[in-house]
């Protein structure tokens, strides 16, 4: 099987800058205790702003939050 370069995991992680994502339900349930225990309210819909260089994560905007994810944490919608 071919190795997959870090170019082209940033190519393949592009094509979620500018779109709409859920979390996963385990990540949510994290990112939703922190938010609670801050006191703030939080729903299940993100928008991918940036791909993060050196650890290949998505960076992403809620309404009053900025998380950091990996693919795997999220779904297209």
């Amino acid at each position: 099987m071919p190795q997959t370069t870090n170019d082209e995991k940033k190519m393949n992680l592009d094509k979620y800058v500018g779109r709409i994502v859920r979390l996963n339900q385990r990540a949510f349930r994290e990112i939703a205790k922190r938010a609670r225990d801050r006191g703030d309210a939080l729903e299940n819909c993100f928008l991918v702003s940036e791909v993060s260089r050196g650890v290949q994560k998505l960076i992403c905007y809620g309404a009053n939050l900025r998380i950091v994810v990996g693919a795997a944490d999220v779904v297209l919608i």
